[in-house]
This record gives structure tokens, C-alpha cells and sequence, in this order.
């Protein structure tokens, strides 16, 4: 399990110890002394789900914050190409 941290915001990449289960990235906000969770996505491999974790610290730690994250088209490219 591997834990990153963004401001306000908790990533937690992780799996259930059991074999061929997915692999979870989980967001956390902090709210005083409770975590609330903001998104969790699932991913077939350790490299997809950390890569993604990565790049989400990144924009989350960003000036956009959970907007990214808000506003994001379903699957698990935060990044948009620019028009």
C-alpha cells in the first residue's frame, strides 16, 4: 500500500491480499480530524494505478485542486489536450 498527499487531500493506492484482485486508487479529504472520500477508481495493474495516483497528486497539489477531479470525463485521463 503506498499513500500520497496533496494539499488537503489523501491518495491511497492499494489491493485486497487476495490474487487477480484490482487494483484501488482511493482520494480522502481531510475535514478536521475525519477523512471523506472523494473518488476511487480500479485499475488491472500496480503500473496503471500508481501512474494514475502520481499524476492525480499532481493536479490535485495544482492551482485547479479537486476541480480536476470534479470535472474529469469518465475513465482515468485527468490531463485534457488542449483546444
Amino acid at each position: 500500500m503506498a499513500t500520497f498527499t496533496a494539499g488537503n487531500y489523501t491518495i491511497v493506492l492499494g489491493q485486497i491480499p487476495r490474487a487477480g484482485t484490482p487494483w484501488t486508487v482511493r482520494v480522502y479529504r481531510k475535514v478536521l480530524f475525519f477523512k471523506k472520500r472523494v473518488s476511487s477508481d480500479w485499475f488491472l495493474t500496480e503500473a496503471q494505478a500508481r501512474r494514475f495516483a502520481e499524476q492525480l497528486a499532481a493536479d490535485l497539489a495544482g492551482e485547479d485542486g479537486v476541480e480536476s477531479l470534479k470535472t474529469r470525463q469518465p475513465g482515468w485521463v485527468l490531463h485534457r489536450a488542449p483546444r
